[in-house]
């Protein structure tokens, strides 16, 4: 906890928006008219919104300290203007489509000062209806891959739990995990320090697991928190940039991501176990009549085919 409860942490909130004015001006003001327990400062990177989000904010959100950039620099790439704008020891990267209930915010602190090692702390997503967000990942293995693909429906539940898996992990405990969704995460200075700012190279999509995974790298942890709630409706911004391309955008990302780090015959081996168990899937929906699954896996499978380019998206 903190040490003393009457003081209030200095927290820097960091958003990146990008074409959702009324969605962002919405959420921006839920986060500031609730007592977060914290003293905040807003800071925004509009990435050079075409609906008018910067002048929206400017009435809807006075208190936010809006860049309005001439250029999309991406996810990453905005998010790193803030963190070099940003001075207080601590730092929430929120998204724009994203907002805190009450007291989320002083109860990620306070399980940040209870876990010195945890270099960024992520709460428990809801849906704006209260449904769960599965939010949180196991590191991409192929050990993950191969479990997927033929040990997924007899794995028993507790390691299906501690693999975070969805659906059997109910984000309902305090724990470490491997990563997070970067919808949320509140960040500790002497980490980002350590750790660097996210990796431009990935336009939207992966930045989040590539930063979890060098953290872990250096020795820091994510550390999940189900007290402290965050309402987020999700894919705002992607949605309109990427459409219906956005599964095999964020596959994409996470296959140049795994050869980054493990090698082009890893890589090739994790796509193969992906592509095996995508197949299956969209078989066993096939023979069972369940057009809607199968559809669901068919897209899935092509999303994990290999293209001729695979590169971060042109702005």
């Amino acid at each position: 906890m903190t040490a003393n409860p009457s003081l209030r942490p200095a927290v820097d909130v960091c958003v990146v928006t990008w074409n959702t004015a009324e969605l962002t001006a919405e959420a921006l003001r839920r986060l500031l008219d609730t007592d977060q327990g914290c003293t905040l400062r807003l800071l925004v990177r509009d990435n050079a919104s075409s609906d008018g989000t910067p002048e929206l904010l400017k009435q809807r959100v006075p208190e936010a300290d809006v860049d309005a950039g001439a250029e999309n620099l991406g996810f990453a790439g905005g998010v790193n203007t803030l963190l070099a704008r940003s001075k207080a020891a601590w730092l929430l990267l929120l998204n724009s489509d994203a907002w805190p209930e009450p007291g989320a915010i002083r109860t990620m602190v306070e399980a940040a000062a209870l876990h010195p090692r945890a270099a960024a702390v992520v709460p428990r997503l809801e849906r704006p209806d209260g449904t769960l967000e599965h939010s949180t990942y196991p590191f991409p293995s192929l050990r993950v891959a191969a479990t997927m693909a033929f040990m997924r429906e007899r794995l028993p539940q507790a390691r299906a739990s501690a693999l975070t898996l969805e659906g059997s992990w109910m984000h309902d405990v305090p724990r470490a995990v491997d990563w997070a969704v970067g919808a949320a995460w509140l960040i500790r200075r002497e980490a980002l320090d350590a750790v660097g700012p996210l990796d431009e190279s990935f336009f939207m999509y992966v930045e989040d697991v590539e930063w979890c995974w060098r953290a872990s790298r250096k020795g820091w942890q994510i550390w999940f928190e189900p007290a402290a709630v965050i309402r987020h409706v999700g894919n705002a911004s992607g949605e309109k940039r990427f459409g219906n391309t956005r599964t095999r955008v964020y596959l994409a990302n996470t296959y140049r991501f795994y050869r980054r780090e493990h090698g082009t015959a890893a890589a090739i081996a994790y796509r193969a176990v992906n592509l095996i168990g995508s197949g299956r899937r969209y078989i066993a929906a096939r023979i069972k009549g369940d057009k809607e699954t199968a559809g669901y896996w068919r897209g899935y499978l092509r999303a994990n085919l290999p293209t001729t380019r695979e590169q971060r998206p042109r702005r």
